[in-house]
């Protein structure tokens, strides 16, 4: 009776102590006490708990004022001072040079001032043409840079020998001075001899001179040679005023 007693008071002291241990230990956890395991701690934490600079995840930039960010617009810079710079060589860049280039040019080359025709600014030619009969055509090209005013009618003479210019023809006076721009003509039409006219004449040589703006003749004379063995003449020979048109020149 009392070996059994003795077993049953050593059962319950061993459950109280197993109980007393067992609270203890969930007491301690409580408190804080014991160590957790959260797993490997992260870089960024530690940085900011310990002070420590972070370390950046490969292939990213700084949010400071590096190139290549996401929106790909080459600036990068965080602070936004609200100049947009176009880097040098690219295209816009390309575009406002060639832009500014052309600019310079166009005015360069506008305003020229316009000068009167002459021999050192043209070049003058006679042809013979088939209709009307008994005319020549005389053509004057602006060789020039600059626009030059034909002035009036060509002052013509037969050869050396004649004493006088030709007539002009005056309802062939256009409503305007003709204007040659650079690389442009003007016509003027020749009659050379009328029925009544008097005694022809054979000529071989053309001389010009160019009119000037107040009258009288500007530059030096151009000596032009006539088609074949020269041209029959007399005192009806006569001379448009200068045309834009070769129709125009061969009208009278």
């Amino acid at each position: 009776m009392s070996a059994l007693t003795h077993r049953s008071r050593t059962r319950l002291l061993l459950t109280a102590a197993s109980a007393a241990i067992a609270a203890l230990s969930l007491t301690a956890c409580a408190d804080g006490g014991g160590v957790q395991s959260e797993g490997p701690a992260s870089s960024s934490a530690a940085g900011e708990q310990g002070g420590g600079t972070p370390q950046e995840p490969a292939g990213e930039g700084k949010s400071g004022s590096g190139n290549g960010n996401e929106n790909g617009n080459g600036n990068g810079n965080s602070d936004g001072d609200g100049i947009n710079a176009v880097p040098a060589g690219s295209a816009a860049d390309k575009d406002g040079a060639e832009g500014s280039a052309a600019s310079g040019s166009r005015s360069g080359k506008a305003g020229r001032k316009p000068v009167t025709c002459s021999a050192a600014n043209t070049e003058v030619t006679v042809t013979e043409v088939s209709r009307p009969i008994n005319h020549l055509l005389l053509t004057a090209t602006n060789t020039g840079t600059a626009p030059c005013f034909a002035y009036s009618a060509p002052l013509l003479r037969f050869d050396e020998s004649a004493q006088s210019a030709l007539a002009i023809v005056e309802d062939s006076k256009p409503q305007a001075v003709v204007t040659l721009a650079p690389g442009e003509s003007a016509y003027a039409g020749v009659l050379t001899w009328v029925p009544d006219g008097g005694e022809d004449l054979r000529s071989q040589r053309l001389d010009v001179l160019f009119a000037a703006r107040n009258g009288g003749s500007t530059g030096s004379m151009v000596k032009l040679p006539l088609p074949g063995e020269g041209v029959t003449v007399n005192d009806g020979a006569a001379v448009t005023y200068w045309q834009t048109d070769v129709e125009s020149a061969l009208t009278w």
